[in-house]
């Protein structure tokens, strides 16, 4: 979907978020894990993702890391991953091994780790 192997965003209110300059070419694509459509919103000029947007919480998009003006601004409060191997997360991370909510809309319980480190790698894959 990023043509990476992760993407690095940060989810804002609709309304606390705004674009400016050229408009964003679009691609949509469906999640294997909720069947939703997630929107894709990349530079039609280098292909870099700027935001996802989501049929699933339209209410909140996700802002790529990278296409902020100040990438730091930004710290890591919690970490979604699927069958993803290899992050090293701060101590005290919340870490799902899926969306953070279930298509019904109930949350689900992160798991923490004590220390800095790996994320046990997801042997059960999509969830």
């Amino acid at each position: 979907m990023t043509g990476s192997t992760s993407c690095a965003e940060a989810q804002f209110p609709t309304d606390a978020v705004e674009f400016w300059g050229a408009t964003a070419s679009q691609y949509d694509h469906v999640s294997r894990g909720s069947g939703k459509v997630v929107h894709v919103h990349f530079c039609s000029s280098c292909g870099t993702t700027v935001a996802l947007t989501f049929e699933r919480w339209p209410e909140f998009p996700a802002i790529s890391r990278g296409s902020r003006e100040d990438p730091k601004r930004v710290s890591v409060g919690s970490h979604i991953r699927t069958a993803q191997t290899g992050v090293t997360l701060p101590a005290n991370t919340d870490c799902f091994r899926a969306a953070r909510a279930t298509l019904d809309g109930q949350a689900r319980t992160p798991q923490r780790f004590a220390a800095f480190g790996p994320c046990p790698p997801d042997t059960r894959g999509l969830s």
